[in-house]
């Protein structure tokens, strides 16, 4: 029997909106209700990443199909059940944030989100109320160039990606959080149904919005669990 915590994933793609991605997104909200998840953030890649939506549509329908994933994972949460809250993971010049707290009245009003510079990208989030973790901050791979990651506009940085295949990423990202003071958050990036039971997140209580979220990642009130059926650890 599971026990009485509250899990989350705070990262996942959906075959609708991601192009990386090759599940869609009702399974795998399916998928995470039976993997024992009591809310997940669908964070399709933004319009400057690996986002499946053309470029030559209308801004409109550009926003609409980067949430086509996340409301086809909520239809499918409203059934079984499941708290499903929506994201999106963005590219900023070798960083990606997992931005969390806006919705499509936010970027139907932000045409240019998706080309500012860093820095003004976080000002508007944060303006607009949103939230920002810091994604798998020191992976190596041949799409990412150097960069050295940056503390500023933090709310949190990720510390534990599911896909990691190499720990050191996942030890220098929690190095680079302790040394700043800012709290750690996990996700499984997962692209289908194989990756969705890493980097989950347990919460002592339920947290139902990403305000109650955040409160709870500031207090500490939470734990990682590098894998569910594996003993969480704090962070």
């Amino acid at each position: 029997m599971r026990d009485t915590g509250f899990y989350v994933q705070m990262h996942l793609h959906t075959a609708e909106s991601s192009r990386c991605a090759r599940v869609g997104g009702a399974d795998m909200a399916r998928a995470c209700k039976e993997a024992g998840y009591d809310l997940i953030v669908v964070t399709d890649h933004f319009f400057n990443a690996n986002i499946n939506v053309p470029y030559d549509i209308p801004w409109e329908d550009q926003v609409h199909g980067l949430f086509a994933g996340y409301r086809a994972a909520k239809a499918m949460g409203d059934k079984i059940g499941l708290t499903v809250l929506a994201g999106w993971e963005t590219y900023t010049d070798g960083p990606e944030y997992l931005t969390y707290g806006l919705d499509e009245a936010f970027l139907l009003k932000n045409r240019d989100i998706a080309l500012l510079p860093k820095v003004q990208y976080l000002r508007r989030v944060h303006a607009a109320g949103g939230y920002v973790s810091h994604a798998h901050p020191f992976r190596e791979a041949s799409y990412i160039p150097h960069f050295d990651p940056d503390p500023y506009g933090l709310d949190a940085v990720e510390v534990f990606n599911g896909r990691h295949m190499d720990p050191s990423f996942d030890e220098k990202a929690h190095a680079f959080a302790k040394r700043y003071k800012l709290p750690g958050t996990a996700g499984a990036d997962a692209h289908n149904t194989l990756h969705i039971l890493d980097g989950a997140m347990r919460f002592s209580y339920p947290v139902n919005t990403f305000d109650e979220i955040f409160v709870a990642i500031q207090k500490g009130d939470y734990e990682i669990v590098e894998h569910l059926g594996q003993r969480a650890t704090s962070f």
